[in-house]
């Protein structure tokens, strides 16, 4: 793996960061879309030089309707003069449309909503059949339960292998879905691909390109755990992907690769050495091994590793790789596992992506970055003083409750499962934006659930209202049993939203 020689970090200037902040928290600047043309041009060409909360926001600016973008400024600095915000020219208008969707047939509901108002300028919001939740929360959810249904196994999309989830609800029992430790990427078609197939599987990821560009400009999670490889093809540098990018995709092919790179390269080197007689050359050639085996013993083909029926050229499987083609062989495996065998997935999915914006919006980002912008914050450590400055107790509960003190201190224990399970719970969505539990907007607010005299708060369960991030907390007797109460919670009252 190629290791960066001076952190990124090193490169942000300070002062012009300051001054790009200065324009890009006005909100007249905002409203007129007089951003200045150094900002843009620079944020694109020399992205380095702005930290990744900078560039996000000049993304947001530029990117879509002005409306959109003092929404974002609104969200992110709360702080801005309320006045300013009553101030009818500068509250942003935006159009909302709601949609209904049945949880039976999710995927299939989803593509539809996507087909009528992905290109839309509206802000989509999602409520489902027989439940009276809606806002935030719902919409929230969709996008993650949708992102999950993208992984199953039997749409052959990704790389991978299946696994059976570990609790799963109605009708995910028995699915298989595809994990893959790397990151997801496109599983390659083979020159032999059934058309029919091939016609499914680009449906699916033109759906894919749309919601994720519907997702970024709604300011919605997705929840895919997406390859590096994929963001460079979204961003279009897809030619510079090399032997390191399989690395990303299948770790047991890529040390194999390197292996036999490096055979090429001890092989080139005797061929330059000018004292080799012919004889002696071929004998050198002959004991180049791996592991102890010479190439023609490694029992290789021109099929690509793991996917017998792709052959990597006109009849690869009858073609034995040795010493002598063994170049050529490992470029074309890179080639149809990184480029060739996915080309048409990812053309597909841009062309869904871009009926929504056009992608080299996204410039102003690393391909490292992608997935900040669109899955939010990765797994960060929950620690109570920060659950303390971010969370508001409020209605019968204060930072001094003893019961406000044992949730923060149940939630600083959570391994990466429980917080997922949590945050689904109470916001929706299992990620938080990036910026973690400071950048949830609402804020998480924690207030007392209230009870008869003769009632017994550790008889009853909490209880959530996602579209304001509230948690109904009783004041349970003991941190063991909030404990309890709180999983059992979390994972009944998944993927239902009725009035609490």
């Amino acid at each position: 793996m190629c290791k960066e020689i001076i952190p990124t970090s090193e490169f942000i200037n300070s002062k012009l960061t300051a001054k790009a902040n200065r324009q890009l928290q006005d909100p007249l600047v905002i409203m007129t879309g007089n951003i200045p043309t150094w900002l843009t041009e620079l944020g694109k060409t020399c992205p380095f030089f702005f930290p990744f909360d900078t560039r996000q926001m000049l993304f947001y600016v530029t990117a879509f309707d002005r409306d959109r973008a003092m929404q974002r400024l609104l969200d992110t600095n709360p702080e801005i003069n309320q006045s300013d915000s009553q101030d009818s020219r500068v509250a942003p208008r935006l159009d909302r449309k709601k949609r209904t969707v049945n949880r039976e047939e999710l995927l299939k509901q989803a593509e539809s909503v996507m087909q009528d108002l992905g290109s839309s300028r509206a802000m989509l919001e999602i409520q489902y059949e027989n439940e009276v939740g809606t806002g935030l929360g719902p919409t929230l959810e969709f996008y993650a339960l949708v992102s999950q249904e993208l992984q199953r196994a039997d749409l052959g999309l990704w790389r991978g292998e299946e696994v059976t989830l570990s609790n799963p609800k109605g009708s995910q029992e028995g699915t298989k879905y595809i994990q893959n430790l790397q990151g997801l990427f496109a599983l390659p078609f083979g020159r032999t691909a059934k058309p029919a197939h091939i016609a499914k599987v680009k449906m699916k990821f033109r759906f894919l390109g749309k919601l994720m560009a519907k997702a970024i400009m709604d300011f919605r999670l997705v929840d895919l755990p997406l390859g590096l490889p994929f963001y460079k093809w979204m961003l279009r540098q897809e030619t510079s992907l090399t032997s390191h990018d399989l690395f990303d995709i299948d770790p047991v092919v890529a040390r194999s690769v390197y292996h036999l790179e490096d055979i090429v390269r001890q092989k080139k080197r005797l061929e330059q050495d000018k004292s080799q007689t012919k004889e002696s050359l071929q004998y050198a050639l002959e004991t180049l091994t791996m592991n102890g085996c010479s190439v023609e013993d490694l029992g290789l083909d021109f099929t690509l590793p793991g996917f017998p029926n792709i052959e990597l050229k006109k009849g690869g499987k009858d073609i034995p790789v040795t010493i002598h083609n063994l170049e050529e062989y490992l470029r074309l495996v890179i080639f149809w596992a990184l480029n060739e065998g996915v080309c048409r997935q990812f053309d597909s999915f841009r062309d869904g992506f871009e009926s929504v914006f056009p992608l080299s919006h996204l410039q102003y980002f690393y391909p490292e970055e992608l997935d900040q912008l669109l899955c939010g914050s990765k797994a960060d450590t929950w620690d109570a003083k920060t659950l303390m400055e971010c969370c508001r107790p409020d209605h019968g509960y204060t930072h001094d409750s003893r019961a406000v003190k044992f949730l923060f201190e149940i939630l600083s224990s959570f391994d990466n499962e429980q917080q997922r399970l949590f945050l689904q719970f109470v916001t929706g969505s299992p990620r938080l934006p990036v910026g973690g539990f400071r950048s949830l907007n609402p804020p998480l607010t924690i207030v007392r659930k209230t009870f008869e005299s003769t009632e017994n708060p550790d008889d009853f369960l909490p209880s959530v209202m996602t579209c304001v991030n509230y948690l109904k907390l009783p004041d349970y007797s003991s941190i063991e049993i909030m404990r309890d109460k709180l999983l059992i919670a979390a994972r009944e009252g998944q993927q239902s939203f009725h009035l609490s």
